[in-house]
């Protein structure tokens, strides 16, 4: 987990409950895994499963910001060159669209 702001307790019980999974599933041999929470369970995750898919981040939404904000993380960049958000070069592949921008280029 990473994280701009100082840890609280609940992101430490959090933190080691992952912890306590991984170790578990590695102890009972598995490997390629991940863990994590799904409805409230926490459970192996194949890492084939992990990389099938991208999500995408639009960082033109207000969600976005609200993240920065809330983080206290600067706004690296933006939209590249042109700063114009309805052009934007998408580099993956999505059904609901969005735009990633490349700040590295």
């Amino acid at each position: 987990m990473v994280r701009s702001v100082a840890s609280n307790a609940a992101d430490n019980i959090y933190c080691t409950t992952l912890a306590h999974s991984a170790v578990h599933g590695a102890f009972a041999g598995l490997s390629n895994f991940c863990v994590g929470p799904i409805n409230s369970r926490h459970t192996y995750i194949p890492l084939s499963l992990v990389a099938q898919r991208t999500n995408v981040v639009d960082v033109t939404s207000s969600m976005w910001g609200d993240v920065l904000f809330s983080t206290g993380q600067p706004a690296f960049g933006g939209l590249g060159a042109n700063d114009d958000p309805d052009i934007c070069d998408v580099y993956s592949d999505t059904t609901y669209g969005g735009c990633t921008v490349d700040i590295g280029r």
